[in-house]
């Protein structure tokens, strides 16, 4: 619920600072009769602007070799991700060993105390 209420905080704020930073958009709503009229400013500004920021970051991507960087980082991941399993496979496998040890002594010690108390 925390990412919900996040993510339309996140968008409220973005999209308060793009009416307060859109001089036209802000006229046009200021001159808007009702709330479906300027619902319909606001649609159409957004569906404009979002295809410019759309293509202004695709070009960022490409400038930056962005593909390259996200294959990357998911090759390190996945072999990070062995390498912490491995690891964790060996710790809990000599817990394992440990505990067997640790059962197995309690056991003996049981039974001898079991045939003392008869």
């Amino acid at each position: 619920m925390k990412k919900l209420s996040f993510l339309l905080g996140t968008l409220g704020g973005a999209l308060a600072a793009y009416v307060f930073s859109n001089k036209k958009l802000r006229t046009e709503l200021l001159d808007a009769k009702d709330a479906s009229v300027a619902a319909k400013i606001l649609g159409r500004h957004l569906s404009k602007d979002g295809q410019r920021v759309a293509k202004e970051v695709q070009q960022l991507a490409e400038q930056h070799n962005l593909d390259d960087k996200i294959s990357g980082g998911k090759k390190y991941i996945q072999e990070y991700y062995i390498g912490a399993k491995d690891e964790v496979q060996k710790y809990l496998g000599a817990k394992m060993k440990d505990a067997t040890r640790v059962v197995k002594g309690a056991k003996k010690t049981a039974s001898k105390k079991m045939k003392a108390s008869r």
